[in-house]
């Protein structure tokens, strides 16, 4: 397989191939990918004649049709699967895809495209397998895996240079941290901080200011508010928790998530464990980073206070869903009991 890189390179030889297979974790790279080789295939003018696109639900016979189709006043004849389940396709309809693919006229080029359809290496079957292995020797295949650390804070230092901007790699850390690590949330957020930058340096003030923080990043965040002990802060953070529409089950929920994130990285620093092998250990992959950010905010808190605040969360939640409550009321004195507990240095 190539990664994007050398994708760019062999666009620009010209020396196209005949397959291409575009897929991976990364839906909006995906898109962006498969933009950029029909633009290099196009020159950006698209001719309706020699572009032919067809969705999972196509008739294999219209392919095979398409593929032998003359290119109308020279150039390439495309075609554009998106989104085909491979591995659902019959028996008879794969080996007749496949045929189509090993018999493609030199004129004709096939992109075959995941923009929407979750399907990686990993978690793909017998078939998909078979394709990707076809293409990777006889055409192109990329696959797109999730972007996380220190390569996706590089691209959105990237994105800020493409909008005529700077940043730098600590304050795109600053930014993954308000939105999490969803490409397509993280593009919007950008456009938006390059256009209030107008050329300039973009800040962590900006950020602040400017980005919409994920519901689990504000969250998260009222967790920092609790186990500093600053109470005040953390009741104005759950009224704009609650002004955004958020329940007060989800807040237990993510709550809940947060200090079981501390307790599993303290625990795991205990037996002189890296972050990297805590997050290995329980599977954390693409939010590995959350163990850091919890280990630094509970530096104050012990090990046995991490246990009573869980306790005390699943003391809360059980009555939000057992007993007629009062929800915020319920939620408010949850937060009240984990600053007490949080600033208890008892049984150090």
């Amino acid at each position: 397989m190539i990664n994007e890189s050398e994708l760019k390179k062999q666009l620009s030889s010209g020396k196209f191939k005949n397959i291409y297979l575009v897929f991976g974790e990364e839906k909006m790279l995906v898109k962006r990918s498969v933009d950029l080789i029909e633009k290099k295939l196009t020159g950006g003018n698209i001719n309706d004649f020699n572009y032919h696109v067809f969705g999972d639900d196509v008739d294999i016979a219209e392919i095979s049709v398409s593929a032998d189709i003359i290119p109308f006043m020279g150039g390439s004849n495309i075609i554009r699967i998106s989104d085909m389940d491979i591995d659902k396709l019959k028996t008879d309809d794969y080996d007749a895809l496949m045929k189509i693919l090993k018999k493609l006229p030199d004129t004709t080029i096939v992109i075959i495209a995941m923009p929407t359809l979750e399907v990686t290496s990993k978690t793909a079957k017998s078939q998909f397998k078979k394709l990707i292995a076809y293409v990777d020797k006889n055409g192109v295949c990329m696959e797109l895996s999730h972007r996380s650390g220190l390569a996706l804070e590089r691209d959105l230092c990237k994105w800020a240079n493409a909008g005529g901007c700077t940043m730098s790699e600590l304050t795109a850390h600053t930014m993954i941290g308000y939105v999490g690590e969803d490409l397509n949330l993280l593009n919007t957020e950008m456009k938006k901080l390059t256009a209030y930058a107008d050329g300039g340096e973009i800040t962590p003030e900006m950020i602040d200011l400017l980005v919409t923080k994920s519901t689990e990043a504000s969250i998260y965040d009222l967790f920092g508010f609790i186990v500093a002990d600053n109470t005040d802060k953390a009741m104005s953070a759950i009224s704009a928790l609650y002004y955004d529409g958020t329940s007060g089950m989800m807040i237990c929920s993510v709550l809940s998530n947060a200090y079981l994130d501390a307790y599993r990285a303290r625990v795991g620093a205990e037996a002189g464990k890296k972050t990297s092998e805590v997050a290995a250990d329980f599977s954390y992959g693409r939010r590995e980073w959350v163990l850091s950010k919890a280990l630094k905010l509970i530096r104050s808190v012990t090990t046995q206070s991490l246990r009573r605040s869980l306790d005390a969360i699943v003391d809360t939640q059980t009555r939000l869903v057992t007993e007629a409550v009062e929800e915020r009321t319920e939620v408010e004195k949850l937060v009240c009991r984990l600053a007490l507990i949080a600033g208890d240095r008892s049984d150090e």
